[in-house]
């Protein structure tokens, strides 16, 4: 059985986007977990609203900053499913992307998946000017003989695409061999790639790059406004690699699921939003 798992803190999109995920996973046998990581629970609620008994919610009290790394992991601590299947909550997805994609991910027992990627609902949503698109390829080999390659690039102007690392499928069993994610990338903007890392790097698994969804166009204080506080997202970007980076110098391709399953316990309450 496939777990979705949504992390959230006082986003508006979700409304737009809870109908594509419930469709999706009503094709698949899926059930939805989504993870209020400190968020204003009549907020959720509100935009739950006729669809409360289909979304299992999970509430972390007290916490003074969102962190997405944490929330992923207490997800994954309050379902069940033997796949786990990562998505922000701004997402619409395909009716056929998590189908198609388990049934990619059947054929290799060590393989993950990551959709391919988005389209902004908005064209242009990050207001280029003369440089309508970017981006870059990461290369990483280990002495141990793995190697890993990401390209990602921000929104193209022309057609708004771009990459999706953190659409993540993932069976449960290699998401608790690398001790799911690492909450102690405490920001925005490397978790997701992490996460892909250590799958490769630390466990030698495959990733499988496939399918679509659209992402719903938000500016940044949307996207990093709940984070500690930065300059912009890229210095927490950079400040994230350099120290994922420094963690895979020394072999080190452990997340923190157990720790934040435990750091969180007496503050995690489960519930229908319905109840």
């Amino acid at each position: 059985m496939l777990s979705m798992v949504v992390t959230w803190r006082d986003r508006v999109e979700l409304a737009h986007a809870l109908p594509s995920m419930l469709s999706a996973l009503e094709a698949v046998g899926g059930k939805l977990h989504i993870v209020n990581y400190s968020g204003t629970r009549e907020i959720l609620d509100a935009q739950i609203g006729d669809h409360a008994k289909s979304v299992h919610v999970i509430e972390v009290a007290d916490e003074r900053y969102f962190n997405k790394a944490a929330a992923q992991n207490i997800g994954a601590t309050h379902s069940d499913g033997d796949q786990l299947f990562f998505c922000d909550c701004d997402i619409v997805l395909e009716n056929e992307a998590i189908g198609s994609m388990l049934e990619r991910m059947s054929c290799d027992d060590n393989s993950f998946g990551t959709l391919a990627g988005v389209r902004e609902s908005e064209l242009n949503s990050r207001g280029a000017h003369h440089v309508v698109s970017f981006g870059y390829e990461l290369n990483i080999r280990t002495a141990d003989g793995r190697h890993l390659r990401i390209v990602d690039n921000e929104e193209d102007a022309a057609d708004g695409t771009r990459q999706a690392p953190g659409l993540l499928f993932v069976r449960r069993h290699h998401f608790e061999a690398i001790n799911g994610y690492n909450g102690r990338l405490h920001g925005w903007g490397w978790e997701d790639q992490d996460m892909i890392s250590r799958l490769t790097l630390g466990l030698g698994l495959t990733r499988i790059n496939h399918g679509k969804a659209i992402h719903l166009s938000h500016d940044d204080q949307a996207r990093i406004g709940f984070y500690p506080p930065v300059s912009s997202r890229w210095e927490s970007r950079d400040r994230m690699f350099r120290a994922a980076l420094d963690n895979y110098d020394r072999r080190d391709f452990s997340g923190t699921w157990r720790e934040d399953a435990n750091r969180l316990a007496e503050r995690v309450r489960a519930y229908h939003a319905a109840g």
